[in-house]
């Protein structure tokens, strides 16, 4: 047979195909991490939006049975959005604040900060995309980002 003028198209390297398994990997551990928060927000905000659907028409506070689903609905997007919730909170207690005429003062608030491992995960994501985009150096490791510690 003659040969062909066209090179055949090399194999990806070794490490290449390493990465692109581990990104795969990564990807869908927060794949299956954004469908379990979405599951178990759901879970929590029908069982609230029950709950407190349940309370209210065996206590009768509310006359209609509107009112009834409209209180339900709030106690349920509560518990589905804590996060909602507490800026709602947040914002009546900063207007209530302006009303009272007393400080609002949130200095000594110890809230905490965004999810490291989330963040974590991101950065392993975002650092295995850009090595296969332009594999140039050493390809990443997998604990590369983080920082070992010995006592």
């Amino acid at each position: 047979m003659p040969e062909s003028p066209i090179a055949p198209i090399p194999a990806p390297s070794a490490e290449a195909v390493r990465v692109a398994r581990q990104l795969g990997r990564l990807e869908a551990l927060e794949t299956r991490h954004r469908l379990r928060r979405r599951v178990a927000r759901a879970v929590r905000g029908g069982l609230g939006g029950g709950g407190a659907f349940l309370v209210l028409v065996k206590a009768k506070l509310v006359g209609s049975l509107a009112g009834k689903l409209v209180i339900a609905a709030i106690v349920a997007i509560g518990f589905a959005w804590p996060l909602a919730a507490l800026v709602a909170v947040v914002i009546a207690m900063a207007i209530a604040a302006l009303f009272d005429g007393g400080p609002l003062d949130l200095a000594g608030c110890d809230c905490p900060g965004p999810n490291a491992r989330r963040a974590r995960l991101r950065a392993l994501i975002a650092e295995r995309r850009t090595w296969l985009a332009a594999p140039d150096g050493p390809a990443p490791l997998i604990r590369s980002s983080r920082k070992l510690t010995r006592a």
